[in-house]
């Protein structure tokens, strides 16, 4: 095998790869292991929130990732544990392997509750559309997950961190 099909097929397999296992780089390292604690540093807002819609789409025709598909989530806070977010809020993901998604198996997860360590999405110039005023989590491979898998030590960390502010 001549060199460039050898290195077309490397980087076919780390395109493969990089999908299946998801983007997960914190600070600079790959599939970091952060902590409730890092995570709550780093974030503006730390709540527990409510799916209440999600709207699926693209990023419009001559935007540099134009095609690219993503989702709006509308959330209800439930509780805040870090900042004064809005009662709602909007939160934006690519739907690629560095997106959050708050699915289920058979479409969106509507109702179903998050741990969502949040920052606000500074806007850009040629920023899509459904991206504008909204949020992302901070670490898509971190803390923010599913509230029923969240466990009762990091409930009462999350209660104890909050109660310091």
């Amino acid at each position: 095998m001549t060199p460039w099909p050898r290195i077309a097929l490397a980087a076919l397999l780390l395109t493969l790869a990089a999908s299946a296992e998801g983007l997960c780089i914190y600070r600079g390292i790959d599939n970091a292991h952060t902590t409730i604690r890092q995570e709550y540093a780093d974030a503006r807002w730390v709540v527990r929130a409510r799916v209440l819609s999600a709207t699926n789409g693209s990023v419009e025709a001559g935007k540099p990732d134009s095609g690219m598909p993503w989702t709006r989530y509308r959330l209800q806070v439930v509780r805040s544990y870090k900042g004064r977010p809005p009662q709602r809020i909007e939160f934006f993901t690519m739907r690629n392997s560095g997106g959050f998604y708050m699915d289920r198996s058979h479409g969106h997860n509507i109702g179903g509750e998050y741990l969502l360590f949040l920052n606000p999405i500074a806007p850009y110039r040629g920023q899509p559309r459904a991206e504008r005023g909204a949020a992302f989590v901070n670490y898509n491979c971190g803390q923010s997950r599913p509230w029923l898998e969240v466990s009762a030590g990091s409930r009462r960390l999350l209660a104890s961190l909050s109660a310091r502010r």
